[in-house]
């Protein structure tokens, strides 16, 4: 086993060490094989989306990633926008400013790909605080980037910070709309969540506050607009520690429904900035989790890397005794995909009696629960009407033996 391999399987013995921290959670077996292999649930994105520092807000446009890289210069933070295709190195975006005085990040593309929007920030005077600004830049005829433009004031309120950007389609307006995060007056605490219409015109229209803002920060949305679906993150105190990932679904009269978390991907560590490629169906996000681009104490990573994830359907399985309605634990749990075989996810030994696991549309799967002193139950689950990020509840009667 050489060093890098080696590295590799500490990083995922620490991330699995530091989610068992979290007792006060419904019981959540890690889909992690390892955090670096090809096809594994969730890995660590390719080598090239990590230049040193942190790695944040992967955006995906096609083939090509983009996302933000904050490094140290000069004894402060700079931070820039690359994108990269595939493995080849990552290439500085030409949007970029010269000034090292100016940062910018969080990259967004709109509907159509001919604008993108992303957050600027200029370094701030000494006991001043840092303050963010939305831009954005249209793509001129011969496909380059034209002059930026800044965000209109009631997007950027003076004395307060705007940032993280992502663009959306309502389905029902049929007009894009503008998320980003923001620490203005009126929201409910901390950074908040706003969006905007996009009219036809150009126009940014009244700003509304997201419902699900809490008193703390919620940040870095995304709206997938297939699902009329928006995640976020958030700090509040009932997640499984630092900043979590939730989603909430658009419903066609404009209200949102109700918040869920994503456990495929939460951990006890920050998850920020998730965003969903639905061509290639593969998830992005940034943590701070234990990975070998963790320096210094693997316990305390500073900086985050930008990691893939392949998700399905959220199936969540309650175990009760059939005889009284008493839930039961201490069960061993297999999820097999009847097509090929292969054990997808196995638990033993269940600490609790509500457990959490993908699965993927358009499967069969063959679910088999057993405990001892209790007839086993086996049964067949098909996917076909499920989709991504869906929450699949399954109750499980076990019948004691007599």
């Amino acid at each position: 086993m050489n060093l890098e391999h080696f590295l590799k399987k500490v990083g995922v013995l620490c991330f699995l060490a530091a989610q068992a921290v979290a007792q006060t959670q419904p019981y959540r077996p890690i889909q992690l094989v390892s955090s670096t292999s090809e096809g594994d649930a969730i890995a660590l994105a390719d080598a090239n989306l990590y230049l040193g520092g942190s790695s944040i807000a992967p955006c995906r446009y096609g083939d090509r990633v983009y996302f933000t890289s904050i490094q140290s210069s000069k004894n402060k933070k700079l931070s820039r926008i690359y994108s990269a295709v595939g493995k080849e190195k990552a290439q500085l975006l030409p949007l970029n400013p010269k000034d090292e005085q100016i940062n910018i990040a969080h990259l967004a593309f709109n509907v159509t790909g001919n604008r993108v929007y992303y957050t600027q920030s200029r370094e701030p005077k000494p006991g001043n605080p840092a303050q963010s600004e939305l831009w954005y830049c249209n793509k001129t005829f011969d496909g380059k980037w034209g002059n930026a433009e800044k965000l209109p004031n009631h997007i950027n309120v003076a004395g307060s910070s705007a940032k993280d950007p992502t663009i959306g389609f309502d389905f029902t307006t049929r007009k894009e709309v503008l998320f980003f995060s923001s620490n203005r007056p009126g929201g409910k605490g901390g950074y908040d969540i706003w969006y905007c219409t996009i009219e036809p015109d150009g126009q940014f229209g009244e700003l509304i506050n997201f419902p699900f803002n809490t008193s703390v920060d919620d940040v870095s949305p995304h709206f997938f607009s297939q699902r009329q679906t928006l995640f976020f993150s958030s700090n509040v105190i009932t997640g499984l520690g630092g900043f979590d990932i939730y989603q909430s679904k658009r419903a066609e009269n404009g209200t949102w429904g109700k918040l869920e978390d994503l456990p495929q991907i939460n951990s006890t560590f920050d998850e920020t900035y998730f965003f969903h490629h639905p061509q290639s169906q593969t998830s992005y996000f940034s943590s701070n989790r234990p990975s070998i681009n963790c320096k210094g104490n693997i316990y305390n990573c500073t900086d985050f890397s930008i990691y893939t994830a392949q998700l399905g359907a959220n199936l969540v399985v309650k175990i009760f005794n059939d005889l009284d309605g008493s839930t039961l634990f201490g069960c061993n749990i297999e999820l097999e995909d009847i097509s090929t075989g292969q054990l997808q996810s196995l638990v033993l030994n269940s600490e609790k009696n509500v457990l959490q696991m993908p699965i993927f549309p358009e499967k069969n799967y063959r679910l088999i629960v057993s405990r001892q002193g209790f007839y086993p139950v086996s049964l067949q689950l098909q996917t076909a009407a499920y989709s991504y990020f869906q929450t699949v509840e399954q109750n499980i009667m076990m019948k004691p033996m007599r």
